[in-house]
């Protein structure tokens, strides 16, 4: 006989959820959306609740919003605070105009233990497959992006990887797409993500690596194939919440403007005072009151004092929650089928998860099941971020000094809180509160730089012994060291190396003395918030110191508990290093930072993502080293997932690379391990770029080396009617443009230039490329990994810092061909790609490009026949790709 009686199931986490909630609410009405998984019972199916959000409190203004949005969701809930569950005559309105929309009715009492099913949830039908004919259509040479682009190229590759997304959608797969230059990777994954995310009225999170690509996606891709594709569906941008800005703090900071003395009110100098007065303007005409919508960047000490913070927020309980810039967004982003973040973002939420073991709920992103991750080769790195500890030094100075200042009597939060409340002459509260709070962190204050000193002169002390050995025993050269410093550069100790273990027990007790002195701090923050029962604050007032003082003792011990994991050096997954370098303005101080990794990130990326997640999509560019996965599949823990569920594919680039690009390697330039490289890469930078007019991308693996390279060429090139930039001198964004519009731009650029950047045209014909993009193998996580694959009984070199440097180099190659007009040069200065073997690797995993190796003076010839107009080129077939020798 078919089951037709429906019982609805809440798993404990689900059930605290909804009896916190309620309670934050102060017992009210509270309207909850759910969704259902289906199973079948002895006597009756099963609905059991899997995801919950909270859709409004109270009840006047719920029903709309409800039948607004529960279509998207399985079941309606809500609580009746009196305890009597059943239906009133509203209640049955509601629920009938609910049924209507397939969407079932519950009333739950106040403790979520007893709940009066009104309307069951509908069973859904399994999920609703993509179907890849469509895709195929829609992407191809009849298809609705053909007959609505005018410039759209039916591509093979971008309809063969996007059937693939679409399967892994449907089988519920984890796929490894590499994606060659000009396949339209975006195209190929969104189309199938949107018409999934649209049939089965689930999300589907987009994850970049660059800000460029997420721009890319969110203002030109999206709304384009919204206007084209024959389905309806909602995309949003997921920023961190520390991009908006938070409308109490400014209206508290415009009340701040309009005292008496606004610099003493707000303790800011004249120029952060005018910076906030632009702030407070500007959000009164901000489209969505981020920092992205700025025309300027604030100083981030003064954006830090406007900005959203969820250990700051009043929520609900806030006037502004309604029109709040942060819960805006968030309101959006909980309609949105696509959901676009970037990789930093992802992983903060995916570590609290990780924390709560929740896939459930809210946290920084709505809960997903499906995600595509692009540009997935910078995985690595950004997990091992999210998974390690940071302490900083200087960290902890601000946090102290954001409440108060160690300098000034008048600077900080609470200082400023004391003049307010002597102003109102309620001097015995402004006394105790200066005794309880303002004297004792400044007495933390002087005893934490104490100990950070001693932290600095023990790092100083064992650098000269390590690096400078004759300085250290020789008391003449100690004294001229201590006094001329020759020590700037950033220097870095690893635990489990020199100087040894009596230095890190050192090290370690200094650590544990911060943490007891931070520990000293919360309790003296306990005491202020007692004597705030003195005062006579408003509301809005001492709602808003309070949260100051809550959020000040939650991130304290939070970097009380960093220290106690970074000190837990019995624990060998993880690298753990410290690292001292000059402060860039101020005084010039030497800042100390402790940090770790881990040192395999593979399987908790399993256990947390490629396990618990339906779907996971990760694509790039440059994923594979000589057609091999390898490297990926070690390092992310690929080779760990069930075979019958793992899928790679290579789509091969449209471009035509062995007409549209020549490779020049200079056989007579010094290597880079010769102390001759320096002097000798400007000369043949400068050759090149003759030939090509400019209109070259240079780019370096040092800073230090582009700094002097630039030094030695900026006039020379102005001299040549040319127009150089440097990175740093201008935002990233405002140099690619600057670079589009010259005539003969010629870009000095390192890390972001490699990737994440497209010039189509002649704006760009050159890339040189001035070094093999080797990491320093003596970095700390660097040399763990290496140690680590050694252990494993794997040659370090072979497995992970040669396929690293080639996918890198691979990055840097795909700057020059954008279209299939394009035609250009990649110069590579590293002679190594000749004379060592492993340079055969990194030529196989080039296209298929024609290679020319020759002294200098030879090859600005070749470059400048390349460049003339196509007829007059002619390419040997047997010259073609000797990179396959």
């Amino acid at each position: 006989m078919k089951k037709t009686d429906a019982r609805l199931e809440m798993p404990a986490a689900i059930q605290e959820f909804i009896r916190a909630t309620i309670a934050s609410a102060g017992g009210a009405e509270v309207f909850f959306l759910a969704r259902v998984q289906w199973t079948h019972g002895k006597e009756a199916r099963v609905a059991t609740i899997d995801e919950v959000d909270v859709l409004a409190r109270g009840s006047d203004a719920a029903v709309p919003v409800i039948l607004e949005r529960a279509e998207d969701w399985d079941l309606s809930i809500h609580n009746h605070p009196g305890g009597d569950l059943r239906p009133s005559n509203a209640d049955l309105n509601i629920a009938a105009e609910l049924a209507s929309r397939s969407v079932g009715f519950a009333i739950i009492d106040n403790e979520a233990t007893e709940h009066y099913l009104v309307t069951a949830p509908f069973p859904r039908e399994e999920d609703t497959e993509v179907d890849l004919d469509e895709v195929e259509r829609f992407l191809g040479p009849d298809g609705c992006l053909a007959v609505g682009l005018e410039d759209f190229e039916t591509r093979d590759g971008q309809i063969a990887m996007a059937s693939q997304v679409a399967t892994s959608l449907n089988a519920r797969e984890v796929t490894v797409a590499e994606a060659g230059t000009g396949v339209g990777k975006s195209f190929a994954y969104l189309v199938p993500a949107i018409l999934w995310a649209a049939r089965n009225r689930r999300r589907v999170i987009v994850s970049t690596g660059t800000i460029a690509l997420q721009e890319q996606l969110v203002t030109k891709d999206l709304p384009l194939l919204a206007k084209l594709l024959p389905v309806e569906f909602t995309f949003a941008l997921i920023k961190g919440r520390g991009n908006y800005a938070c409308l109490r703090k400014l209206e508290e900071v415009e009340e701040g403007l309009s005292a008496e003395n606004p610099r003493m009110a707000l303790g800011v100098n004249e120029e952060e005072m005018s910076q906030l007065r632009d702030l407070v303007d500007w959000a009164g005409e901000t489209r969505d009151g981020s920092r992205g919508d700025l025309a300027w960047r604030p100083w981030g000490e003064v954006w830090e004092q406007v900005m959203s913070e969820s250990d700051k927020s009043l929520k609900v309980n806030c006037k502004h929650y309604q029109n709040c810039f942060f819960y805006q967004a968030r309101r959006r982003a909980a309609k949105a089928r696509i959901l676009v973040v970037n990789h930093h973002l992802f992983f903060a939420d995916l570590a609290i998860r990780r924390e709560m073991n929740d896939y459930q709920h809210n946290f920084v992103l709505p809960p997903y099941q499906r995600v595509i991750f692009d540009e997935a080769h910078h995985l690595e790195d950004v997990a091992s971020e999210y998974l390690g500890v940071r302490v900083s030094a200087l960290g902890i100075e601000r946090r102290l000094a954001r409440m108060c200042s160690p300098r000034s009597r008048t600077k900080g939060i609470v200082p400023r809180l004391v003049r307010k409340l002597q102003h109102r002459r309620q001097t015995i509260a402004a006394d105790a509160l200066d005794r309880s709070f303002v004297l004792a962190t400044r007495e933390t204050q002087q005893r934490l730089g104490d100990h950070f000193t001693t932290m600095r002169d023990r790092v100083l002390d064992v650098r000269r012994r390590l690096e400078f050995p004759k300085v250290a025993t020789d008391p003449q050269l100690f004294t001229f060291a201590s006094e001329v410093d020759p020590l700037e550069s950033e220097f870095t100790l690893r635990y489990g190396k020199p100087p040894g273990e009596e230095f890190w027990s050192e090290i370690a007790a200094d650590l544990g003395a911060v943490a007891h002195e931070l520990g000293r701090l919360v309790s003296a923050t306990h005491r202020a918030v007692d004597t705030l029962d003195r005062a006579q604050l408003n509301e809005d007032e001492r709602k808003s110191i309070l949260l100051e003082f809550s959020s000040f003792v939650g991130r304290t011990q939070s970097v009380i508990q960093s220290i106690e994991n970074f000190c837990e050096f019995e624990d060998a997954s993880q690298v753990r290093w410290l690292s001292m370098r000059r402060e860039r303005r101020g005084q010039r101080r030497w800042l100390l930072d402790f940090r770790s990794a881990p040192i395999r990130v593979g399987a908790e990326l399993k256990k947390t993502v490629f396990d618990p997640l339906h779907t996971v999509v990760l694509t790039s560019a440059t994923l594979s080293v000589a057609e091999k996965i390898d490297y990926l599949l070690d390092r992310l823990g690929l080779d760990q997932i069930a075979a019958e569920r793992f899928v790679f594919k290579r789509f091969s680039s449209p471009f035509d690379f062995a007409r549209q690009t020549l490779t020049v390697i200079p056989t007579d330039i010094a290597s880079p391990e010769s102390s001759d490289f320096a002097s000798a890469v400007p000369e043949a930078v400068l050759s090149l770029i003759k030939e090509t007019r400019g209109r070259a991308f240079v780019l370096f693996t040092s800073y230090a080396l582009l700094k002097s390279t630039y030094a030695a060429l900026a006039d020379r090139l102005t001299q040549l009617g040319l127009t150089p930039m440097a990175q740093g001198d201008a935002e990233r964004i405002v140099l690619l443009e600057r670079f589009k519009s010259a005539n003969g731009g010629v870009l000095f650029g390192t890390d972001s230039f490699w990737e994440g950047v497209d010039v189509k045209g002649r704006a760009l014909e050159c890339v040189i490329i001035t070094r093999l993009p080797f990491r320093v193998p003596t970095e700390p996580v660097q040399e763990a990994r290496m140690e680590d694959l050694a252990e494993r009984g794997m040659q370090p070199f072979r497995h992970f810092t040669l396929p690293q440097a080639i996918l890198k180099f691979r990055q840097g190659f795909g700057r020059l061909i954008r279209s299939t007009t394009d035609r250009g040069v990649v110069a590579v200065l590293d002679r190594r790609i000749v004379t060592k073997p492993y340079g055969r690797i990194f030529l196989r995993s080039l296209p298929d490009t024609r290679v020319v190796k020759a002294p200098l003076a030879e090859l600005t010839g070749e470059v400048g026949r390349f460049l003339e107009p196509p007829a007059a080129v002619t390419v040997d077939a047997q010259e073609r790709a000797p990179n396959h020798e």
